[in-house]
């Protein structure tokens, strides 16, 4: 399928915008092990905020028509897309009321919207990847990996992104310890990434399956049309094999093994964040440019 840009840069943005916020959440629990200030953390719901917002603004770029947009927000019921929507939405209040309640110390309050906001975070995550996962038109995606690559990269890119963030806190609150959860997750996130290559659709679709015939073999002759269409330039993008193989080891690469080596070994936290960023920006363009539409058995390819 061809990659929208805007939906790339939304889903690894936002992604890692819900991920930061999970885990300055959970840190702030946890002083002892942490130590985290009221400064620092601040300056993460910040940067956290920012990419969660920027994320969901880039994602109307996409629609076709923007005043439709209200629409997609009475269909909860059916639609992942529409649920993401309103959960989205209903992230903004919440963060809200739980920074009023930190401000004024309420202690009876601020437990139950951190969990609500934690609860929240994974939610759309999880929302996210199913608008994707449940097509079933589009076998690649079709898979419990889809919803659990969306949840797992968006906790991995925030995980690498808390140290970052405590690396910007005073020199008297202490050092930053080895981010072990960056660790775990960035070595999680290879081996799902890596399974989900090697992961081919247990059935191959057809034109028979498109057509409803059983017996013989199918072939098209002619595709009805003379030049490019909608159908065509949407869902028939065709990467190089060879352009692949070589952007898989550059998601890979820049995605988790670079990243993993500069938390183990270094304090270049930063540096880690963001080329797990590009890592992941690279993994989300590969996730729309190999897919394959059904549609396509229409126009000529022999399977989907």
């Amino acid at each position: 399928m061809k990659p929208a840009l805007s939906v790339i840069f939304f889903t690894v943005g936002s992604g890692a915008g819900l991920g930061l916020m999970v885990w300055l959440l959970i840190a702030s629990l946890m002083p002892s092990h942490i130590r985290m200030d009221a400064l620092t953390f601040y300056k993460g719901a910040a940067i956290a905020a920012a990419l969660i917002t920027a994320g969901l603004m880039s994602s109307t770029l996409h629609l076709a028509n923007r005043r439709n947009a209200i629409y997609a927000l009475t269909r909860w019921r059916t639609s992942w897309l529409s649920r993401e929507a309103l959960l989205s939405l209903a992230l903004y209040p919440v963060a809200a009321l739980h920074l009023y309640a930190l401000e004024r110390g309420l202690p009876q309050v601020t437990p139950i919207t951190l969990w609500l906001l934690v609860a929240l975070a994974l939610a759309i995550l999880f929302c996210t990847g199913m608008i994707y996962g449940c097509l079933k038109t589009v076998p690649r995606w079709n898979t419990w990996m889809t919803p659990a690559k969306y949840l797992l990269f968006g906790l991995m890119s925030g995980a690498v992104l808390l140290p970052a963030v405590l690396s910007l806190r005073p020199a008297e609150v202490g050092p930053i310890g080895r981010p072990m959860m960056a660790v775990v997750l960035l070595a999680l996130g290879a081996a799902l990434y890596v399974a989900y290559l090697m992961k081919h659709p247990r059935t191959t679709h057809r034109i028979n399956d498109a057509l409803g015939v059983r017996a013989g073999r199918v072939r098209l002759l002619d595709a009805g049309h003379s030049h490019a269409t909608f159908l065509t330039d949407e869902f028939g993008f065709v990467l190089a094999r060879e352009r692949a193989r070589v952007l898989r080891w550059a998601a890979i690469a820049a995605g988790f093994v670079l990243p993993l080596l500069l938390c183990c070994f270094t304090q270049w936290f930063w540096t880690a964040s963001v080329l797990c960023l590009i890592g992941l920006l690279v993994e989300r363009w590969l996730f729309f440019a190999e897919a394959e539409h059904v549609v396509r058995l229409y126009h000529g390819q022999p399977h989907v």
